[in-house]
């Protein structure tokens, strides 16, 4: 009996340590697994460091610039005409101020120009002062109002010019001839533009002994009009028989300027 129990417990001390050996080797595999992954993140850490402040590498460029242009008769014209009138009070000057410019939206209607190309552009009153014992007074008011114009049919500014001097107006501007559609226009320049720059591109690249790469980068500024300075008509003028100026509307520049950035190979 006695040799029976000391076989079985020789079994379970042998199994105890078969359990504990199999326990060991399962955690020391699971150290190791744990020990490269950990050294693997460090590593990639490290390298992730060392490239902090490094920039990517940057190709080899040229910059290149051209210009686009094409020349078109403009279609519409753009003009403000206004009136200034001075009185004792704002309503006078307003009621004044009224009858003349009704008058002149009158007159350029008769002319063809359309209610939607009337427009007002501003409308002021403000005193008039004057400095008497040492003090200013307001004397009177000033009332002025001012209409933008656009005249469809360019034939017709000189004679919108002579009906609205007629009509009372005493401030006109702002004349203008302007394409009323450029952008079919914007793009011819714009391509004769990228055309220029890309030539001046390959002569360069010819010269420098280099082959012309990818677009890197583009920018465009474009430009063009035509503008006449503004007249004005004085108060004490008078207008009633004033001729029609003579007005050439000419042609206008539509412009493109383009740089463009190559890569050199």
């Amino acid at each position: 009996m006695d040799e029976l129990q000391n076989n079985k417990q020789k079994c379970d001390c042998g199994c105890k340590c078969k359990g504990y050996m199999i326990l060991g080797g399962f955690a020391l595999i699971v150290f190791v697994c744990l020990s490269v992954f950990l050294i693997g993140e460090a590593r990639n850490a490290f390298k992730k460091y060392d490239y902090i402040g490094k920039s990517a590498e940057t190709p080899n460029t040229i910059s290149v610039s051209g210009e686009g242009l094409v020349t078109a008769t403009p279609d519409i014209a753009k003009v403000d005409v206004g009136s200034s009138s001075d009185a004792y009070s704002v309503a006078e000057a307003q009621v004044k101020n009224t009858a003349i410019m009704n008058g002149i939206i009158a007159a350029v209607k008769k002319l063809g120009i359309d209610e939607k190309d009337i427009k007002t552009k501003n409308y002021n009153i403000y005193p008039k002062y004057d400095w008497q014992n040492g003090k200013n007074n307001i004397v009177g008011y000033t009332v002025t109002q001012a209409l933008g114009l656009k005249i469809r049919d360019t034939k017709k500014t000189s004679d919108v010019l002579k009906v609205a001097g007629e009509s009372g107006a005493n401030q006109i501007g702002s004349l203008t001839f302007e394409i009323d559609d450029p952008e079919q226009l914007k793009a011819e320049a714009r391509t004769e533009a990228i055309k220029n720059a890309k030539e001046k591109a390959e002569a360069l690249v010819d010269s420098l002994g280099v082959k012309l790469g990818r677009v890197i980068s583009f920018s465009e500024s474009s430009g063009g009009g035509m503008v006449y300075e503004g007249y004005g008509l004085s108060k004490g003028m008078d207008t009633l028989s004033a001729p029609a100026p003579e007005i050439q509307s000419g042609e206008n520049e539509i412009r493109s300027n383009v740089t463009v950035l190559y890569e050199i190979l």
